[in-house]
């Protein structure tokens, strides 16, 4: 990798302080100090880019930011999401990380709904209230109307599509064109449609409604039923067209938009800005800062002191492997294998052999078609797991005794080669917390659903295994309760300082995948300059002290996704058979041995929200190697990691350990070529090896799916220079990464959180 200075790219932290945009949001014109922000949400079948005229057309002195939905231009391989409250679940949390302004919304068409509905969650939390809600070519979501358009065939789709005007000619008469867009547009009409309004609190910002007079499908008075919607100020205005007036009338609408947001932002008498608004007065037993994130600094000064505390009079270690053996004797938990005609609720679809819930929710198991740049031409296809929801990994901390501990779970799962491992304090899927799995609720969960006690510590959307997951993405969260705020915990929780996980993570399969994901996103950076060994001037010191700057290594990862091609089709189950798999009425399985297999299970667990159930789980056929060199570079620890394509990345390649592979299909005549440094791997002598352990990979869904986890120093002759899919990162580099989601593959994150042993 070069070593040439370059500037910041997109997706490095801006020097105004912006958060990275990330897969939701794209800003066409930055602005650097705005007074607010707009948030634009798109029409059904519609993308951000349908907002570039507004965005230009603003005064400098608002900055606006154009959603951009799943399945659709750069977002094109990503399931949709078929509802109006599942947009709502996956943007709100994106349009926080901007919330350092006022925020205002736009929407047009469905867009207006979603906004409204994002209006209303601010609101609701009554941290962050929107400051104006304007939509456009919608009617009032009070207005009730039967919309099928989502149920007609493509030909009567496209006539409905054109009777509105807003699409091209030229696309609507290309037939390749017409075909790719029509997905998203039938998608976004069946979210429409379907979505039903639940009455609730008026809210209390301005609310403008932009409409076309001679919109087809907003009459006035369906126009002006907005106004119920809010107890402050209530405009609407008409401009002369249909239902896309505002292609023709960009500029008017910016004037509108302009008008009523300065209305907004600046104090009426005199003209000028007024200060941005405190934050509320605390509601009693709150914390006066439990909204506001911590300041990553002093997180990461009290995560070192943490870190360097092995031992806590709160739970003494030695009392740990007690409490663990102590859990899993007290609660029964059987897995056994079954065929698959004896799963619950779960069946093979007759058309395409896709293994589904009938509910339609938790995951299903689909095939895949994969071709990348550096695989034979036609590619590959495969099983792969379809899980579209986020769901939610949060561990509670506090500060016991001027130290920060965390709040672990002993929690078992059907996949797990030990079955009890020490875990997040929550640990759920979205089906899990809306009720789906109709199980108990699950406990300390409203800790993290919106402000309140806790205050935010690491809040990022971190992928999963994507050799097995399509996209698959898991919120994570450490949320910190006031000192004196004495949460009460039962017999299935501990708290555990740092230093102590730091001494669990040496051991085989102790500390679940979930807790060392998380556990990897708490920032340490600067939080001790003057460290005096490579390890914790690697962590806890400055960024700048790495080998290259980090947008150098952003503009060369940038580069390696931009050039790189992974291109992925969902497919029907049945279709894999094509590339050697099989199904019996026990398992899908490769012909070769290799790989993995589908299987069946029932799972009774008397500790579980649900007591009893049936799913399908992935079974690695071999274990895997995780192996991460590293080299003091300057006095400073350099990881060496590669920029890794897999089958199931949302964003082509994320940052993975140096060597990710399963050594045994890398043997034998039909062995696939050997990776870079595997050899030195295998072959480094037993005192250059600073870690060596075995950890479970996701017990929810893979069935004893074990790694070996490695971290070897090269010794100080080893080369600098590497392939072009290789470069030297600090811990303190990869730690700051982490603050952003799709920059660090699973793998790598647990050998960060393994890295902590070292010091």
């Amino acid at each position: 990798m070069s070593t040439r200075s370059t500037p910041p790219v997109p997706g490095a932290p801006s020097p105004a302080g912006h958060p990275d945009e990330g897969l939701w949001i794209r800003r066409y014109r930055p602005v650097r100090d705005p007074e607010l922000r707009l948030v634009c949400f798109p029409h059904a079948g519609g993308a951000a880019t349908s907002f570039v005229s507004l965005a230009r057309g603003l005064d400098g002195t608002v900055e606006a930011l154009a959603v951009q939905y799943p399945g659709r231009q750069d977002r094109r391989h990503e399931p949709f999401i078929p509802s109006i409250s599942g947009l709502v679940d996956q943007v709100v949390p994106e349009i926080l990380r901007w919330a350092d302004r006022p925020l205002a919304l736009f929407g047009h068409s469905m867009g207006a709904t979603v906004a409204y509905e994002v209006a209303r969650r601010l609101h609701g939390t009554g941290r962050v209230s929107p400051v104006h809600l304007l939509v456009s070519g919608r009617r009032a979501p009070t207005v009730r109307r039967r919309d099928v358009a989502h149920l007609l065939d493509d030909d009567a789709l496209i006539a409905e599509i054109a009777k509105l005007q807003g699409t091209d000619d030229a696309v609507l008469q290309d037939e390749e064109l017409l075909r790719l867009a029509l997905p998203a547009i039938r998608n976004d009409y069946r979210a429409a449609g379907t979505y039903q309004y639940v009455p609730g609190r008026a809210l209390e910002c301005p609310v403008t409604v932009l409409t076309g007079d001679r919109d087809p499908n907003v009459p006035l008075e369906e126009a002006k039923a907005w106004r119920e919607l809010t107890t402050g100020p209530f405009a609407l205005h008409d401009f002369p067209g249909g239902h896309f007036y505002l292609n023709d009338r960009m500029d008017d609408v910016c004037r509108t938009i302009g008008r009523a947001l300065a209305g907004t932002a600046a104090d009426p008498a005199s003209g000028r800005t007024p200060p941005r608004p405190a934050p509320a007065p605390p509601a009693a037993g709150r914390r006066a800062d439990a909204a506001r994130p911590g300041d990553p600094v002093d997180t990461a000064r009290r995560v070192l002191s943490s870190a360097r505390t092995p031992d806590s009079p709160v739970t003494p270690f030695d009392d740990i492997a007690d409490w663990l053996a102590e859990r899993l004797g007290a609660g029964r938990f059987d897995v056994s294998r079954i065929p698959f005609e004896e799963l619950r609720g779960w069946s093979f679809h007759p058309g395409t052999g896709n293994l589904h819930h009938a509910s339609g929710r938790f995951f299903s198991v689909e095939g895949l078609h994969v071709r990348t740049d550096r695989l034979p031409e036609r590619g590959w296809t495969q099983p792969i797991i379809v899980q579209p929801e986020v769901g939610l990994l949060g561990i509670v901390a506090r500060e016991i005794d001027g130290v920060l501990h965390f709040l672990m779970q002993a929690k078992m799962e059907p996949g797990n080669v030990n079955v009890l491992q020490v875990s997040p304090t929550v640990q759920a899927t979205r089906s899990n917390f809306t009720g789906v799995h109709r199980g108990r609720d699950i406990r300390y969960l409203d800790l993290f659903m919106g402000p309140g006690r806790a205050r935010v510590l690491v809040d990022s959307i971190q992928s999963e295994q994507a050799d097995w997951f399509l996209a698959k993405r898991n919120r994570n969260m450490i949320v910190e309760l006031a000192a004196d705020d004495d949460l009460d915990i039962g017999e299935d929780f501990r708290w555990l300082t740092l230093g102590q996980i730091r001494r669990l993570l040496l051991l085989d399969n102790v500390v679940n995948m979930d807790a060392r994901s998380i556990l990897a996103c708490l920032p340490t950076a600067e939080a001790d300059t003057s460290a005096p060994s490579p390890v914790l001037r690697s962590f806890f010191g400055a960024p700048g002290e790495a080998r290259h700057g980090t947008a150098e290594i952003l503009t060369w990862f940038t580069g390696v996704r931009a050039l790189r091609e992974l291109v992925q089709n969902r497919v029907p189950l049945d279709a894999v058979a094509v590339d050697g798999w099989y199904r019996t009425p026990y398992e899908i399985a490769h012909e070769s041995g290799r790989h993995f297999r589908v299987m069946a299970a029932e799972v009774g667990a008397s500790s579980r929200e649900v007591t009893s159930w049936t799913q399908p789980l992935i079974e690695p056929q071999v274990p895997g190697l995780m192996a991460l060199l590293v080299k003091p570079v300057g006095g400073v620890l350099h990881a060496l990691v590669q920029a890794r394509v897999d089958v199931g990345h949302l964003n082509v390649a994320e940052l993975a350990p140096t060597v990710q592979c399963r050594p045994e299909e890398h043997t034998g005549p039909e062995g696939l070529p050997r990776p870079p440094y595997l050899e030195q791997v295998l072959s480094a002598p037993a005192e250059d090896v600073r870690y060596d352990a075995v950890q479970s990979e996701e017990g929810g869904r893979f069935f004893h799916a074990q790694n070996r986890y490695v971290i070897v120093e090269v010794p100080p002759d080893f080369p600098e220079d590497a392939p072009d899919d290789f470069a030297w990162l600090s811990l303190a580099q990869l730690t700051g990464l982490l603050a952003h989601g799709n920059y660090l593959n699973i793998e790598l994150r647990t050998l960060v959180a393994c890295a902590h042993t070292l010091y």
